[in-house]
């Protein structure tokens, strides 16, 4: 299936899903959100209780790394609180937004999960699993990411340096690390399609490992990357309507539903090529949770033809046994 295709089609399908959804998928969002700001303005409250000046540490969402500290002066005290904080914010949003991913898989199937499946992963080893997944995720993106922008923002940062002494070499080293920095953005986002299914396989229906997950998902990526890369930033125009606050209850849901049902995809078309996945027996399939009829009916929607079922030999009937009046034969 080439890429375009396939993205219309999980595109449609994930806009066919939340259809009658809505709801719920805005519900999730702002619960999400209401949480975050929660739990932000009780770190703004610590920090004034304690007297210390806010240390804040930023969270990028796209890299998933702690790139920025903010404070005049910067107090071991008041660092070593806000990691603690940090932390702790990530102990909770963490389980939090796989128990989304959790609702949005189940979503996939046409099965409507109430809001309490947000809060799936806080009773298992899910939710361990999806904060060692975040840090896990931030550690190895991050540093590709250093490594690409690293020469970019040295260029950079002398540039800036220089543009009042030696105006004509700052504004070159500007110019060219600017233009390197922009062309690595792709190639950083190359690198972190690697892990573009990693926490759909940490869900209720896989219960993956975090190992187990992360090294599965680079393979199931392998030769797909760009086409994820080219399915984010096809959301671009989506993205841009979020300025005006309201569609962001829109696009938000459908990009989460849209990359769940993508990840899936990826997920199953690798356990057929790996013969992990038997399409021609659906009572056999790997994935539970998918029941035969539904299956069949799947396949049909599509225009796909059924693989033919094979007839199960005729049997013989058994002979009668004769009525011994109740009295075994020895």
């Amino acid at each position: 299936m080439r890429a375009m295709t396939l993205r219309k089609a999980i595109k449609f399908n994930a806009k066919k899903c939340l259809k009658n959804n809505w709801g719920r998928a805005i519900l999730i969002l702002v619960i999400l959100t209401a949480v975050n700001l929660v739990l932000g303005a009780l770190d703004n409250a610590i920090f004034s209780a304690m007297g210390f000046e806010r240390v804040k540490i930023d969270w990028d969402i796209l890299r998933e790394t702690i790139y920025r500290f903010d404070a005049q002066e910067i107090s071991p005290a008041a660092v070593a609180l806000s990691l603690l904080l940090s932390l702790i914010r990530l102990c909770i949003m963490a389980p939090l937004a796989l128990g989304a991913v959790n609702w949005a898989l189940e979503l996939s199937d046409g099965r409507s999960n109430s809001i309490g499946e947000l809060f799936w992963a806080f009773d298992n080893a899910a939710w361990y699993r999806s904060v060692w997944m975040r840090i896990t995720l931030a550690i190895k993106k991050g540093l590709f990411s250093v490594a690409v922008e690293l020469i970019p923002t040295v260029m950079l940062t002398i540039g800036t340096l220089n543009l009042i002494d030696n105006r004509a070499l700052g504004v070159t080293l500007v110019l060219l690390g600017t233009v390197l920095s922009i062309a690595g953005i792709p190639f950083v986002l190359w690198f972190n399609a690697r892990y573009f299914a990693a926490n759909l396989l940490l869900c209720d229906r896989y219960y993956y490992t975090v190992r187990e997950a992360t090294k599965l998902s680079v393979e199931m990526t392998k030769g797909r990357r760009w086409q994820i890369v080219g399915f984010y930033l096809s959301f671009i125009p989506w993205y841009l309507l979020c300025f005006l606050i309201v569609p962001l209850f829109y696009v938000v849901p459908y990009v989460e539903v849209a990359s769940t049902m993508l990840a899936r995809y990826y997920f199953e078309d690798y356990l057929l090529g790996q013969n992990k996945l038997d399409v021609s027996d659906p009572d056999k399939l790997i994935i539970d949770d998918v029941a035969p009829d539904d299956y069949r009916r799947a396949r049909e929607e599509q225009g796909m033809d059924m693989p033919p079922v094979a007839e199960e030999p005729a049997t013989e009937p058994e002979p009668e046994q004769e009525d011994n009046g109740g009295i075994a034969e020895l």
